[in-house]
Parts: C-alpha cells; structure tokens; sequence
C-alpha cells in the first residue's frame, strides 16, 4: 500500500473535524492514529512496515491527517522532500483560519496540554516564533506546492467548513477523484478550544493501573476544577497585535494570491 493524501493542517482549524469527515468515505482508509506525525521523524524510512500497520483496511485511497507536517521548521527540515520521496503523487490538504484566531487557539490548547509554559499569551507570542511561523500559512504550504504541483494540494478555509461542512467534504472527495457522499455532522465535531478532557501530554499513553486511575482523575478534575487550565479565550493586547500582523502580512498577500480570495480581514 502507499499513503495517497494528508490532510498537513494547519493547527487548530478544525482538521480533526475534516478529517472525521473524510474518513466516513467508504472508498478511503484514515489512519487509526490519530496525528501519527510519521514524516515529521527524520528516521521515518526505518519505520514503514509500523506506519503502514495503522491503517487497518483495504481501500482504494489511504489518508492520515498530522498538523506537524506543516510546521516548518521546527521538525523534520527536509519533510517536503521525504513525502516527495515517499510518494511523489501525494495529494495535500491544507485548511486555514483567520490567523490570530487559530493563534489564540493554538496558545490555548499548548498551554493546556503542558507545552507551553507561560500564562500570559502576549508574552507566549512574543518570545515563541513557533506560533508566527505555523500562522504564516504561504510559507508552509508553497513548498508542498513546488513539490507537488498546485493542482495537487488543495487549499481550504475554516470559515467555509463551519458555514457549510457537507460543501467542503465535497471539494474535497472531488479533489481526490472520488465519488462525493453525505456525510453526518453527528462525525463531526466542533472546534473545541476549551476542551475539559484534556490533560498534560505526559499521560496520553499511561502504561500502569496507576496512572490509568490518575488520567481518569485528571479528567474529572479538569472537568469540575479548571483553575489551572485556560478556560475563557485570552485577549492579545495591541503591542502583541500589531507584532503578529505585521510578522504574517506578505504572507497573507501571497495566500491571497494563490487563492484568488480578499483576506483583508484577516489583517485588521
């Protein structure tokens, strides 16, 4: 088997929504992991007969949805390449949000789940380019592009997948030259940037009873007592701002370029 398609992100913008989505299709195989991250490893030709084992049936196109893949570059710096490497008829996906939206989401859910140690999102931004870069959404997906031609990496935006999921989906399936279908929006799920079920990253896998009984507990906790998670959306002041927009505002042109879409209220 060969992987056909990834869905590359961007981060908090509604790809496990998408991805639910598309995985409904009868035609198509998603991986039983969720964000198996696979290319972001640099070693990941040591591993393929493991990355093929989590797809887990037979099906006309195989897809995996991993928001590190486009991160540049703070994984895998030649991951363009090695997909190309891989399978050089891979097909892209790519959906994007208004910039300081999935910015704050993207501060949100990192602080949350123990990656990123600082209460006040200003000075999180300010001092952390991993939230400018993942946001310049140009700068990740023109590579792919270069790679694979811009026929094969498909462009999305949030805004249309909240208004209308079952119009995305179909772009979608005619993007990968598969018969459209209705899907049921109970697959889908909202975007959920204050989830009460999230815990610290160090107990996804827990290997003891123990620490089985303690992630349940978390859970509970967090569900009853947020104290220590973010729980209500968190401003940027307007020195932080002004910094984003004018960090992603060529970046913004050139999307606007390559999409033929005004996004001039992203920079206001």
């Amino acid at each position: 088997m060969t992987v056909n398609f990834l869905l590359i992100g961007s981060a908090k913008s509604a790809t496990t929504s998408l991805s639910n989505g598309i995985s409904q299709h009868p035609d198509i195989c998603f991986c039983n992991q969720k964000e198996p991250q696979f290319f972001s490893k640099e070693n990941w030709k040591e591993h393929l007969h493991e990355y093929h084992s989590l797809f887990k049936k037979t099906a006309k196109l195989y897809g995996e949805a991993s928001t590190n893949y486009s991160k540049f570059p703070h994984y895998n710096q030649n991951i363009h390449k090695d997909i190309f490497n891989y399978n050089p008829n891979m097909k892209i996906i790519y959906i994007m949000r208004h910039p300081l939206d999935r910015m704050i989401s993207h501060y949100i859910h990192s602080f949350n789940r123990g990656h990123e140690p600082l209460k006040d999102i200003n000075e999180a931004i300010s001092s952390n380019i991993h939230y400018i870069n993942t946001g310049k959404y140009a700068m990740q997906i023109e590579p792919y592009i270069k790679h694979f031609g811009r026929k094969n990496v498909l462009l999305l935006f949030f805004e249309d997948f909240i208004i209308n999921p079952q119009s995305v989906l179909n772009t979608v399936f005619n993007f990968l030259n598969i018969e459209p279908i209705v899907i049921d929006n109970k697959f889908l799920n909202t975007n959920k940037s204050f989830d009460k079920s999230i815990i610290h990253h160090k107990y996804d896998n827990p290997k003891t009873l123990t620490k089985k009984v303690k992630k349940v507990l978390l859970i509970i906790k967090n569900t009853v007592f947020s104290s220590d998670m973010i729980n209500k959306k968190p401003q940027l002041d307007e020195q932080t701002k002004s910094y984003v927009l004018e960090n992603i505002k060529s970046d913004v042109k050139k999307i606007e370029t390559l999409t033929n879409r005004d996004l001039s209220h992203w920079l206001i």
